[in-house]
């Protein structure tokens, strides 16, 4: 993995959990984390964030929870726009990331008017009027593999059908397909592919596999990946999907690709939920050997791990819960 030459920066981000797997309405907002309390709002075992780049109209979708029900009633609830959002990334091919894609492309209404076309239209000319409708998901190409689980008595268990990506372009979508950074926006990229080098493993299942053909394969989920902004004056900040590929990996990913070595903050599912005590504690080390200003372990890092990282770093620890706001 070679490093980006043109790495910029942005101002500020503003990340605004949209689905996640608690919700409070008993919190107080701070300078940089501000909670919407105004009404409840649904909690899943899901993960969504809308991301704002500096003071754009126009924002950034990640991930779309496991339900076809919460994100878009929390969107409704909160009087956010479908509309506004102009790219989405998938951190992998998971349920509890995708679920209301199809629904939220709906409710963008992406479908063009009829036109009027002149005798000697091209193809060219037709793909590119429609492109100007469509929206961007950009995602591993592996998020898109049909699994299969093997259970304890060696018996295969599947199909577990791939996210609808032909129901998705017909939605409006156009899927990107990157296995490395791709950049989104100003300072903003995802990380493609995350190398495997560190100790973890609670991320990685041993029985999970994917079809090609009439051939199963072991599933290494390699789609995996997270969000990186290089935040001006600050550093990167890291926003995890569930970091099946470790977020130990995925921070030191960032930095290598980057070349930036300081983190402001590291964010979203750190996937520790079946980790064990060991693996837990040497993930806790590396982090606070970043020394980001935030942390804020989310969706599928599990209660063990989260309260060992609001003991072992108060204070930098931040709740994750749905309708955060973190401006960084």
């Amino acid at each position: 993995m070679r490093q980006i030459d043109d790495i910029d920066f942005v101002e500020k981000i503003s990340l605004t959990v949209l689905v996640d797997n608690k919700a409070n309405l008993m919190v107080e907002s701070t300078e940089t984390t501000k909670y919407f309390t105004e009404k409840p709002l649904l909690a899943e075992h899901g993960f969504s964030v809308l991301i704002q780049v500096n003071d754009s109209e126009k924002y950034i979708l990640w991930d779309a929870g496991v339900s076809k029900i919460a994100l878009i009633e929390n969107m409704r609830r909160m009087k956010i726009d479908p509309k506004t959002i102009s790219s989405i990334a998938l951190s992998h091919g998971h349920l509890d990331h995708y679920a209301a894609m199809t629904e939220l492309l709906n409710k963008m209404n992406l479908a063009p008017e009829d036109k009027e076309w002149g005798e000697k239209v091209t193809q060219g000319e037709i793909e590119e009027w429609l492109a100007e409708f469509q929206i961007p998901i950009v995602a591993h190409p592996a998020a898109f593999r049909e699994r299969w689980w093997v259970n304890d008595d060696d018996k295969m268990v599947g199909p577990f059908l791939p996210p609808p990506d032909l129901e998705w372009k017909a939605a409006g979508a156009q899927i990107i397909f990157s296995e490395e950074p791709y950049k989104l926006a100003q300072g903003c990229w995802t990380t493609g592919f995350v190398p495997r080098t560190s100790f973890e493993k609670s991320g990685r299942p041993t029985k999970l596999l994917y079809r090609n053909g009439s051939d199963f394969i072991p599933d290494e989920l390699e789609e995996d990946q997270a969000i990186v902004f290089n935040v001006k004056d600050k550093g990167l900040v890291v926003l995890s999907g569930c970091a099946h590929s470790g977020i130990v990996n995925t921070v030191q990913h960032a930095k290598e690709f980057t070349g930036i070595d300081r983190v402001y903050a590291i964010i979203g599912g750190f996937h520790l939920a079946h980790a064990n005590e060991d693996e837990i504690n040497k993930t806790i080390e590396y982090i606070k050997g970043t020394k980001p200003t935030y942390v804020v372990p989310s969706h599928c890092t599990g209660f063990k791990a989260i309260g060992k990282f609001a003991q072992e770093m108060p204070d930098e620890f931040i709740e994750g819960i749905v309708g955060a706001t973190y401006i960084l």
